[in-house]
């Protein structure tokens, strides 16, 4: 069954979208997920244990006013309930990048809070609520003792017991400053949002308590947001906590990694003190400095260190989720993770989750092309993605308002064209880049929902291709790494030393977006997309080795940049080429691959020629006005038509007046279904070619 998402944060519209605690929901809500058929909600709920899990308890459990259930407002286990006698998955969230403190006003006793985040000068009483405050026991009155959740406390990589849980977990950077999720955080107010390290025991042990009460809260499935929080830490030079520095010592003895000459015993090793003796400082280690930071010693060592957390705490977070779910509720729990935009570090992790999920950066009219990278990158799984808003989404938003729909359907649309899913919005996330939330023109998503259910046996997983373009994770984490991809039209493009406030103001954002885009493989497939030529992605990793079975049926398989190929997959290739098929390499390869045909980046031009002139499944009119992809169904194949007719004046897509499509295989019958509804449409199947006439946003042929 086709997955049917919703980005169900639920922000109010015109306010900022404050983290972490999401919005109270309501019955109306419940009536628009049942009138849409949506069966999972994703960033939805149970998100404040990154103030604390006293706070995150209140959340969950506590009475809601009657002033509040006249409008059928609930508690956030309330909500999971009503979802689960729905059939609809609740994900609560686990925001792994967070670590929050909010200024607050209380009455004189602090029996009452007054105000929190949002503050109005209710007494002057001014304090804060957070992480460090409900780890503390600081408001009594007014918070559970975190004793109710940590009977016997938290201890650290050291067997200490810990106080202050914001001292202990966040992180810290060479220097010894704060590092801060920025891109968080609201304008002009007075609350902080603390990065934590991902290597700490202690932190650990914290998210898996925060787990067991998001599953006795009754949620449906576990999303991790931010499983890459090390990349973002180490882009900000950090971390360097006690921790860090002695879990590195004990990685450079079982790696056998030699220290410099000047560095010392291994055993008392202590790498932050080396640096700073050296002179080493915090604007060095930024990610804008891109390869210059591997000349520092050791530091590529331990980068790799950071980045193996990534693994380990999704594997732990998720294992005890499902070990925890199936011990009190008898029942299997989904985890989700927030992959980002699909970039090879979290390749590693596909393996403990049931739902590929992450962001989609850099929205624009088109990406199809992109879309048909995650899906072969899925691998068969199911996904349910959403947008990381920039200008384009702002845009979208604007139209809407206006009372346009048109490039809200084609950003809803065009992924499940290509057999992706990009979740629908509901109040989701616009990173305060303006003061409003990303609510759609529900009466479009009433239809669509339906729509997608009516004609699921159009939405086959299988894409009929005889083209593989394979997608090497090994060499494209490493291009990531240390060649990383610069777009010179992007604001944030050059690669240069920036100021620690640059870095700040940046965030997550920017050019650390752009790093790991695996360039001559991208520009590859965008070149076929836009040619019309009908090929899958093939992704490879050690988890996800190629065979003859995935093989079987390609005619010829492009490897694009390959220089880390491992020798499993080379042999895969290099038999499949034995049997017949033909393998072309594109730039880099290792020895052991076989290539038929070698080409140069240089030369990508002539190679999209060349696959352009095989012969091709479909004879498809060259034109950047539409894509096209064709999907195996059980009466025959299903042609999916995406439009991107684009009018500037009016903002709406306007018909394709004109297209005619040659089938080379049988066909004899057909049928059009289209979304939003289309009158005018007209489709004709004479000799084998399809005349299309009049084609909107979205155009489904079946072929018989």
């Amino acid at each position: 069954m086709m997955k049917k998402g919703l980005y169900f944060m639920g922000w109010y519209r015109d306010m900022w979208n404050y983290h972490p605690s999401l919005p109270l929901k309501n019955m109306h809500m419940i009536e628009d997920i049942m009138d849409i058929h949506a069966d999972m909600l994703i960033w939805s709920c149970l998100g404040s244990g990154a103030i604390g899990l006293p706070y995150l308890d209140k959340e969950a459990n506590d009475d809601t006013a009657p002033r509040l259930r006249l409008y059928g407002f609930m508690n956030d286990s309330e909500f999971c309930e009503e979802c689960r006698k729905r059939g609809v998955k609740v994900f609560a969230v686990l925001w792994k990048a967070q670590l929050w403190e909010f200024g607050a006003e209380f009455n004189e006793d602090e029996s009452k809070l007054l105000s929190l985040n949002i503050l109005r000068g209710a007494s002057d009483n001014h304090k804060y609520v957070g992480m460090s405050e409900l780890s503390t026991n600081r408001y009594p009155k007014l918070f559970n003792p975190i004793e109710k959740y940590f009977p016997d406390g938290i201890t650290n990589y050291f067997g200490e017991k810990v106080g202050d849980f914001l001292e202990e977990f966040k992180a810290v950077s060479l220097e010894g400053r704060n590092i801060l999720s920025n891109w968080l955080m609201a304008p002009e107010h007075d609350h902080k949002c603390y990065s934590p390290c991902c290597n700490k025991d202690s932190f650990l042990t914290y998210m898996k308590r925060n787990v067991e009460m998001m599953i006795d809260a009754g949620a449906g499935g576990l999303h991790i947001d931010e499983y890459d929080t090390p990349k973002h830490v180490t882009s900000n030079a950090g971390c360097f906590c006690r921790e860090c520095v002695a879990k590195f010592r004990v990685y450079l003895q079982e790696h056998q990694i030699a220290l410099p000459e000047d560095a010392g015993n291994i055993e008392t090793f202590d790498y932050r003190e080396y640096l700073l003796a050296k002179g080493y400082t915090d604007e060095m280690l930024l990610a804008f400095n891109a390869n210059a930071r591997w000349d520092i010693p050791l530091y590529r060592h331990f980068y790799d260190m950071q980045m193996a957390s990534v693994e380990w705490v999704v594997r732990e977070v998720s294992g005890h989720a499902k070990k925890y779910a199936m011990e009190t509720r008898k029942e299997e729990f989904p985890v989700t993770a927030n992959l980002f935009q699909c970039f090879p570090l979290g390749d590693s992790v596909k393996k403990y989750l049931d739902i590929l999920a992450g962001e989609k950066t850099d929205i624009k009219m088109r990406q199809d092309g992109w879309y048909r990278f995650a899906t072969g990158w899925l691998n068969g799984k199911d996904s349910c993605f959403v947008e990381d808003p920039n200008q384009y989404v702002r845009d979208i938003v604007e139209d809407i308002k206006n009372g346009i729909n048109d490039r809200f359907i084609l950003f809803a649309i065009e992924p499940i064209a290509h057999g992706f899913h990009v979740a629908f919005p509901y109040g989701s996330w616009l990173q305060n880049q303006v003061k409003d939330a990303f609510w759609p023109d529900i009466r479009v998503l009433r239809k669509l929902g339906p729509w997608l259910d009516e004609n699921e046996q159009l939405f086959g997983k299988k894409h009929i291709a005889d083209i593989g373009v394979v997608y090497d994770s090994p060499s494209a984490y490493e291009n990531s790494i240390s060649e990383p991809y610069v777009d010179e039209n992007s604001t944030y493009s050059k690669v240069e030393r920036v100021s620690l406030q640059g870095v700040e103001e940046l965030g997550r954002q920017g050019a650390f977006s752009n790093q790991g885009n695996f360039g001559h493989f991208f520009r590859l497939i965008q070149g076929l997309s836009d040619r019309h030529v009908l090929y899958n992605v093939l992704f490879e990793s050690e988890d996800e080795p190629l065979t003859m079975e995935r093989l079987k049926g390609y005619k010829t398989i492009v490897v694009p940049d390959a220089f880390l190929m491992d020798s499993v997959n080379a042999a895969a290739l290099n038999a499949f080429a034995a049997g017949g098929g033909t393998v072309i390499s594109l730039e880099r390869k290792t020895e052991e691959l076989k290539a038929d045909e070698l080409y140069k980046a240089g030369d990508m031009d002539e190679l999209i020629e060349k696959l352009v002139g095989e012969d091709n499944i479909i004879d498809a009119p060259e034109s950047l006005m539409y894509s096209v992809d064709v999907r195996e169904t059980e009466e025959g194949r299903a042609l999916h038509l995406v439009s991107y007719n684009y009018n500037e004046e009016t903002h709406r897509i306007d018909a394709i007046p004109e297209l005619n499509i040659g089938l080379n295989f049988k066909a004899d019958a057909i049928g059009v279904y289209c979304f939003p509804e289309n009158p005018n449409i007209e489709v004709t199947l004479n000799n084998g070619r399809l005349n299309i006439r009049n084609a909107g946003i979205y155009t489904i042929i079946e072929i018989k």
